[in-house]
């Protein structure tokens, strides 16, 4: 995963380690589109009024990970969800809003990486099937109706 991310609603940070053995410019070849497309999503997302809910996180996530599968033709690992995705879905919705999102979103302490990403790639695929729509046209639709598309 690349260290990139969003900063109020202007502007997005890209991290590359000049140590990495394959090189800034074939790294930047490689995943920079699919990163702008993803935090892009985001920015765009953030001006729709929400709060930030682990559910919040989940989803907006979710919705920037199919964006970059659909849209920029990229998809991540951390979109790639398992066939027990309900299971996670369910855990994650009987946490309290206020649910401490880094170990739900990166790794769990029981092992389990990227759940929270996972998860909402999965409700985001759920909500854009049963509304015709593309993440994109998903983007300010605020979370509890994106849940609600998704059958939650």
């Amino acid at each position: 995963m690349n260290p990139a991310s969003t900063a109020n609603t202007d502007r997005v940070f890209w991290i590359v380690s000049p140590a990495r053995t394959e090189g800034i410019v074939t790294i930047a070849k490689r995943e920079l589109r699919g990163t702008l497309f993803h935090e892009l999503h985001h920015l765009v997302r953030a001006q729709t009024p929400n709060s930030l809910t682990l559910m919040d996180r989940v989803v907006g996530e979710g919705l920037a990970i199919v964006f970059e599968r659909d849209a920029a033709g990229m998809p991540a690992p951390w979109g790639q969800y398992p066939p027990n995705v309900v299971d996670w879905v369910k855990e994650l919705r009987a946490l309290p809003s206020d649910a401490p999102w880094k170990q739900w979103m990166s790794r769990h302490p029981d092992g389990r990486r990227w759940m929270g990403y996972k998860a909402g790639t999965h409700i985001a695929d759920q909500a854009a099937r049963a509304s015709g729509k593309t993440a994109a046209q998903l983007v300010n639709v605020p979370t509890a109706e994106v849940l609600r598309l998704a059958g939650l």
